[in-house]
């Protein structure tokens, strides 16, 4: 897990991307300690509001094509997107 420094105490970093910068139609917020935490919630949010997009995804293999750009592209927008806290 990712921390950061506040008053003497490890806090952990949260941060926070919409379901549109994860590559989903809509702009709900969906947070995260690390980016595993950040793609599961994600992938919950989809799941409940956006179940058709929810099941291509879990179809798509992993090492597909498509599947390694988003992870690429999804972890290179992690490092850029400032702590929400």
């Amino acid at each position: 897990m990712i921390l950061a420094l506040a008053r003497d105490h490890f806090v952990p970093t949260m941060k926070t991307m919409t379901c549109a910068q994860l590559g989903g139609p809509c702009e709900e917020k969906i947070t995260g300690n690390t980016p595993d935490e950040l793609m599961a919630n994600g992938m919950k949010h989809l799941e409940a509001a956006h179940p058709e997009m929810a099941a291509d995804v879990k179809a798509t293999p992993q090492d597909d094509p498509k599947m390694v750009e988003w992870s690429k592209k999804f972890h290179e927008d992690w490092e850029k997107t400032p702590d929400s806290m």
